[in-house]
C-alpha cells in the first residue's frame, strides 16, 4: 500500500518502462533536469480581450498561459486572423509567456457527420497551435458521454481518426479525466491509450480536482501512480463540498489536499510541463461578483506558494 502522498520511490517505480512528459524511461530516476512551469487559463478570463488576458497573466507573473478556443471564445480560431494571430506570437514572445496549451471542446459523437466536423476542428486548431508558437501548444479535451462502458469503444474508435490526424498535422493531444463525463478516471484514459497502442500524440491531462471528494475516495497517491507515465499536462483547480456536492473552488482555496504534494510528486517522477490553473465556469458564470483580475491574482499567489513547499523550481 502506498503512502497519501506517493514517494519518490513510489512514483520512480511505477514510472518505470514508460514515457514520463516526453522523457525516455531510460533516464526516468536520474536526477532529471528542468523546472516545472505555472500558468493559467483563459477560460475564466472572457471579460478581457486576448491581448488584455496576456498581459494581464504576464504582469502578474506566470510562466505560461492556455488559450481556450471555444466558438465564440476569446481564442476562437475564427475570431483569429492571420495578422492577429502574428500579433499574438509576438505579444506572448514580448511578455515572455510559454503557450503551454489551447482548450478545446471535442466531444467523440456516433454522429458521422458531427464527428467529420470535429476533426476539422481539430485540423484548424493544430493549425492555430502552430501560429501561435514556435514549439506548439497541445490542444486539451474533456470527451463528454455520461458512462464509461457505452462510450469507451466510440471514444477509442474516434480518438483513433483524431489520432492519425495528429499525426499528418504534428500535433498533440491530452485528453482529461472528468468527475461528471464519462471517462472520469485516469484509469479509464489509460485503457483509452493501450487500446491505441501506447501513442505520443495522445496523452492525459492530471486534475485531482476531478478525483478529490468522491466514493470511493481517490487519492492523491493512486491517482498520481497510474496517471504519471501517461501525463503531458496538469490542470490546477479545487474542490469543495456545497449541500453535499462537490463543486469548484479557486486554486488553493478549498485547503482539502496540499497542491504541494501533487507537484512534488509530478517532478520526482520526471514532469517537467506546466501547472495550469483553471477558473471553473461554476465560479466565473455563476459568481456575480466574480472578478477576473482577483482570481488570477489569487491562483497565482496560492499556486506559487505550494512550488515553493514542494522545493519545486519554475520556470
Amino acid at each position: 500500500m502506498m503512502s497519501p502522498t506517493p514517494s519518490r520511490r513510489d512514483v520512480l517505480h511505477l514510472a518505470s518502462g514508460c514515457l514520463v512528459a516526453g522523457i525516455p524511461a531510460s533516464i526516468v530516476g536520474q536526477e532529471i533536469p528542468g523546472s516545472c512551469g505555472l500558468a493559467i487559463g483563459t477560460y475564466g478570463l472572457q471579460s478581457l480581450t486576448l491581448e488584455e488576458a496576456i498581459d494581464l497573466v504576464a504582469e502578474t507573473g506566470y510562466d505560461g498561459i492556455e488559450i481556450t478556443t471555444f466558438p465564440g471564445f476569446t481564442g476562437d480560431p475564427e475570431a483569429l486572423d492571420a495578422s492577429r494571430r502574428r500579433d499574438l506570437k509576438q505579444r506572448l514572445a514580448d511578455q515572455g509567456l510559454r503557450l503551454g496549451a489551447l482548450m478545446a471542446d471535442l466531444h467523440p459523437s456516433d454522429d458521422d457527420a458531427r464527428h467529420a466536423e470535429q476533426s476539422e476542428q481539430l485540423l484548424r486548431l493544430i493549425e492555430l497551435a502552430h501560429d501561435l508558437a514556435d514549439e506548439p501548444p497541445l490542444i486539451q479535451t474533456v470527451l463528454g458521454g455520461k458512462d464509461w462502458e457505452k462510450s469507451k469503444a466510440l471514444f477509442r474508435d474516434r480518438l483513433a481518426g483524431w489520432l492519425q490526424i495528429c499525426a499528418d498535422q504534428k500535433g498533440r493531444l491530452s485528453i482529461k479525466p472528468h468527475r461528471g463525463h464519462a471517462m472520469s478516471k485516469p484509469e479509464d484514459a489509460v485503457w483509452l491509450f493501450q487500446q491505441l497502442g501506447k501513442p505520443r500524440r495522445i496523452r492525459m491531462v492530471y486534475d485531482y480536482s476531478h478525483y478529490a471528494l468522491r466514493e470511493p475516495a481517490l487519492s492523491i497517491a493512486d491517482t498520481v501512480a497510474t496517471a504519471l507515465p501517461w501525463t503531458n499536462y496538469i490542470a490546477v483547480k479545487d474542490a469543495v463540498e456545497v449541500e453535499g456536492k462537490a463543486r469548484f473552488a479557486l486554486a488553493g482555496e478549498g485547503k482539502n489536499w496540499d497542491h504541494a504534494d501533487i507537484i512534488r510528486a509530478f517532478h520526482e517522477g520526471g514532469y517537467r510541463g506546466d501547472f495550469c490553473c483553471e477558473v471553473s465556469s461554476q465560479i466565473w458564470k455563476g459568481d456575480p461578483n466574480y472578478d477576473a483580475v482577483a482570481a488570477t491574482k489569487t491562483c497565482f499567489e496560492n499556486m506559487a506558494g505550494a512550488f515553493e513547499r514542494a522545493g519545486v523550481e519554475r520556470g
